[in-house]
């Protein structure tokens, strides 16, 4: 992952930690401590927590023990969490993580626990109970780490910790943060294929080929060693391609394993049984290149184009888990392990029947898992986790149609009215009133068109709507789905209401009912900005941003530049008839008029803070 990435998370992670002080700091005042607040953020925005509750939920922050717990009772899991938060790039010692391993599964065995007696009780109740799952989590905001912290993990894993119930260590640093808070399904173009082994042409059947059932589609019913499929999903993993096909996933959980599953691949006398145990895996792939003998491994290899496990995803999330925590003889211990693969091959997903085939094999293999047909609208990760940001901010963001019934439904008269009051707080430097509920929504479509302007031109926002939530197209592909990558939550919303503002003047006070433009208005403001860096962005939007003075007197200059425009297009344009309004933005922003319509703006006021501004 680029690191101008990561450095655009950190700032974000430092946006959500300020916004959770301001919103909590009345409440819980050991917020002003970074550290301490990095708990909040955790909680909420990986674990889903509300605010309201944390405290209880928070034993420590300033040594190497537990900081902070999650107990999902309906799930069966529970959730044990150091984290380090650092602004700079220290480094995670072995030492850090060794004693948060150790010490806290120590204490809490021995029921000598006493930062949180809560804990305790349930540590008690849960121990014995073979369903449950208690997983220990160290996060950090650095991906500067000892480098044997892996093998820590590993040999955690691999011990026998003295309880019933399923005992695990995971430890993300600030790329694995970056994927869990985004949430990122959806990558263009990834192309990913795997040659997938099998024992010999006797473990595989083409029903077309050897049952000669004829049908549209080619579909494969494979005998694998379990070895290949986490071999598969490393390998899915290191070129990160989406494997797991998305709209199962806010189903059945991002890493959900099964304890049956791990127990019986753990077991040395159990696990030739499983392939007998185990319902098997389906896959759908666009298709099956033609197979060859691996002779040294003594393996036929299937190559498997682009797949998608559409059902399993417990199965080889539970087979990763224990494959990944054994020694360096992990193929040969599982040589003999097998499970079923169910294959079929979609050689073109974009077809309507071919897409409202693959549908129903999703819907239809994960029956048990009520899936429903809400799973196969847009499904895109990081907008829903726009969603949550800006409700925190006092904003509804529509991100489906469905979304505005949905909020309708589940917000009270009280609870809108609190949005609007904290809505308007949030942006009270641009002097716009947020008077009802309808003002607090935002279209997910609109706030990316308002994107596009900024990033590309008012044409563009104008004329290319019908591609803004287009897969497969630039302007989704490039820019839409990497809002996040550009542009805070904070700058998102204020660029929003920026727009806003200059449609409400457009519409109610001008009297052209024309000017100023606002789609062109925050065009030109990109415009000014100059290069369209992340950090350009960021520094820019965050100084016109910062102040009452700074962002009206920016508003004005903005409006006042796209009323010079377009006088001035109407008068170079006039001859040929192409000065219209109507003509004007349906056409490409002619840069000599902008120019000159600068030039004209910058000698109508002598714009004191503008001006610092712009030469930031």
């Amino acid at each position: 992952m680029m690191n101008q990435e990561l450095a655009l998370f950190k700032e974000q992670i430092q946006e959500d930690i300020n916004i959770i002080r301001d919103q909590w700091g009345y409440a819980d005042s050991n917020l002003n401590n970074d550290a301490y607040a990095f708990n909040y953020w955790v909680l909420s925005r990986i674990y889903s927590l509300d605010e309201e509750i944390i405290p209880e939920y928070i034993t420590e922050y300033s040594d190497k023990g537990i900081d902070c717990y999650v107990h999902f009772e309906e799930n069966k899991e529970l959730y044990i969490i150091q984290n380090k938060y650092y602004q700079d790039d220290m480094m995670v010692t072995r030492n850090n993580v060794s004693d948060f391993l150790q010490t806290p599964i120590t204490l809490l065995k021995s029921n000598n626990y006493k930062k949180s007696e809560n804990l305790q009780n349930i540590f008690n109740k849960i121990k014995n109970d073979s369903d449950y799952k208690i997983f220990f989590h160290f996060f950090a905001t650095t991906n500067n780490k000892s480098g044997d912290i892996e093998n820590l993990i590993k040999d955690f894993n691999n011990e026998e910790h003295g309880i019933s119930c399923l005992v695990n260590s995971s430890y993300f640093d600030l790329s694995s943060l970056y994927e869990l808070y985004y949430g990122r399904n959806y990558r263009p173009d990834i192309q990913f294929t795997y040659p997938l082994g099998t024992v010999n042409k006797g473990t595989f059947a083409s029903l077309r080929e050897e049952y000669e059932i004829e049908g549209l589609y080619e579909a494969y019913y494979i005998i694998t060693p379990v070895y290949e499929i986490y071999k598969m999903l490393l390998a899915a993993e290191k070129k990160k391609y989406p494997i797991f096909e998305k709209n199962i996933r806010e189903y059945l959980g991002k890493n959900s394993v099964n304890n049956g599953i791990v127990e019986t691949l753990r077991s040395e006398t159990e696990r030739k049984n499983f392939v007998y145990y185990n319902n098997g895996i389906t896959v759908i792939c666009q298709k099956i290149q033609s197979s060859y003998q691996d002779t040294y491994r003594k393996l036929r290899i299937l190559p498997l184009v682009n797949p998608q496990i559409v059902n399993g995803c417990q199965t080889v999330s539970s087979i990763k888990k224990v494959l990944e925590n054994t020694g360096e003889n992990v193929e040969e211990e599982f040589k003999n392990v097998y499970v079923m693969l169910k294959t079929l091959v979609i050689d073109n997903p974009d077809d309507m029947d071919n897409k409202k085939f693959y549908n129903n094999v999703v819907k239809y293999t994960n029956k048990q898992n009520a899936i429903s047909d809400k799973a196969f609208t847009s499904n895109m990760d990081v907008f829903y986790r726009m969603q949550e940001e800006f409700l925190k901010r006092g904003f509804v963001l529509f991100v489906k149609p469905s979304d505005n019934n949905k909020f309708k439904e589940i917000l009270s008269q009280v609870g809108k009215t609190n949005l609007i009051q904290k809505a308007n707080g949030f942006i009270e430097c641009m002097d716009y009133e947020i008077k009802n509920y309808k003002d607090i929504c935002l279209s997910l479509e609109k706030l990316l068109q308002v994107f596009l302007a900024l990033i590309k031109t008012g044409y563009v926002a104008f004329t290319k709507k019908n591609l803004v939530l287009a897969q497969g197209k630039e302007l989704f592909d490039e820019y839409c789905s990497n809002i996040h990558l550009y542009l805070t939550y904070d700058n998102m919303i204020k660029l929003y209401y920026l727009y806003k503002k200059a449609e409400y003047e457009q519409k109610k006070i001008s009297i052209d009912k024309r000017t100023p433009i606002p789609y062109y208005m925050i065009g030109f403001l990109g415009t000014l900005i100059g290069e369209k860096t992340p950090e350009n962005l960021r520094s820019s939007l965050d100084a016109l941003f910062k102040d009452r003075d700074t962002c009206l007197e920016g508003y004005k200059y903005l409006s006042n530049l796209s009323k010079h425009y377009r006088r001035t297009y109407e008068m170079q344009h006039s001859k040929d008839g192409s000065g219209d309004y109507n003509v004007m933005i349906k056409r490409p922003i002619d840069e000599a008029c902008l120019n000159f319509a600068i030039g004209t703006t910058d000698d109508g006021n002598t714009w004191k803070t503008i001006k610092l501004w712009r030469n930031l």
